[in-house]
């Protein structure tokens, strides 16, 4: 069994995402942490056994979505990162207690409010990698239920894309379902790239409707974010469009939305302080790409109106 340590957020996830491993131990400080609430959606989509170690009492914080072994010590510890049953019988004190700790789907996922905005724009594209999927949730939870056909490409592990449209589909407003070559897209519905061998984008053909590609890898990604967003650039004749390039690694994204703004989209960054990567937003900024630069919690009411008090007194951008 591989044991790999990390001291900071950032390499939490793109070890987690990268290696998917099955059993995770978090020491009890970080645990008291916000950025631990933020890795838990990311952990029970891999199925990990968390363990958090260290001195009781713990910390009275909640866990959404993880399975957690409240375990005192390194004996504890062992127990549970132990794979095998007979590994665990030979290890003291007793066995840890199990403890599931959920959020229950509400039975109208954010109260479902519908907006009657005739503002905004048409079509709202996303994309993300490391620590985005976080970062969606966040975002996506902003949303109403009416909200513009949103298309998201997220930098996964292949097999863990369909487990990811599942569970935001469970959390907010909008229709989360994978993307569907063909599909016309719909108010209200966010679609989401989940063919690891093709890219993402749209065509329009008797409306708008998805468009898987068959292409080599765009900015060592596939799907990618730059196919996307272009995909989108070539359609700001006739529609409204605004995006939003994520905390990422890399620079996926970064010409795409370079290639929107030029065509008087509305284009948001991340900021420094909200991401958990920088990279993929910083060189949007440097290239030029982005309308404005926002922490995270302002991105979607941003991207939902094409407006920020920053550009109250902007001229050209087409919401």
């Amino acid at each position: 069994m591989l044991a790999i340590g990390v001291s900071t957020s950032g390499e939490a996830y793109r070890h987690i995402e990268q290696l998917s491993p099955r059993f995770i131990a978090v020491a009890v400080e970080f645990a008291r942490l916000q950025e631990f609430a933020g890795l838990s959606g990311l952990l029970q989509l891999i199925k990990a056994d968390v363990v958090i170690h260290g001195a009781p009492p713990f910390p009275d914080v909640p866990y959404p979505h993880v399975e957690i072994h409240a375990g005192d010590g390194a004996g504890a510890l062992l127990k549970a990162l132990l794979p095998t049953q007979d590994a665990r019988r030979a290890v003291s004190p007793p066995p840890a207690r199990l403890t599931r700790l959920s959020t229950p789907r509400p039975s109208e996922p954010q109260a479902r409010h519908v907006s009657n905005r005739k503002d905004g724009p048409d079509i709202i594209g996303i994309g993300a990698s490391t620590g985005g999927i976080a970062a969606i949730e966040t975002i996506l939870s902003a949303f109403p239920a009416d909200c513009p056909p949103t298309l998201v490409v997220q930098h996964i592990r292949t097999g863990y894309a369909d487990g990811f449209v599942r569970r935001l589909d469970m959390m907010v407003a909008p229709t989360v379902v994978p993307a569907i070559d063909g599909a016309e897209l719909q108010r209200g519905r966010v679609y989401v790239a989940t063919r690891p061998e093709q890219h993402l984008g749209l065509v329009a053909r008797a409306g708008l409707r998805v468009r898987y590609v068959d292409a080599p890898e765009v900015a060592r990604h596939r799907p990618s974010i730059d196919v996307l967003f272009e995909s989108l650039a070539a359609l700001t004749e006739w529609y409204r469009i605004s995006v939003a390039l994520l905390t990422g690694m890399g620079s996926d994204g970064a010409n795409g939305m370079v290639s929107l703004r030029q065509k008087n989209a509305f284009t948001v960054a991340q900021d420094r302080i909200s991401s958990v990567v920088w990279g993929m937003p910083q060189a949007a900024i440097q290239r030029g790409g982005a309308s404005v630069v926002l922490p995270l919690d302002q991105i979607a009411a941003a991207i939902l109106t094409c407006k920020t008090a920053a550009l109250r007194h902007e001229s050209g951008v087409r919401c």
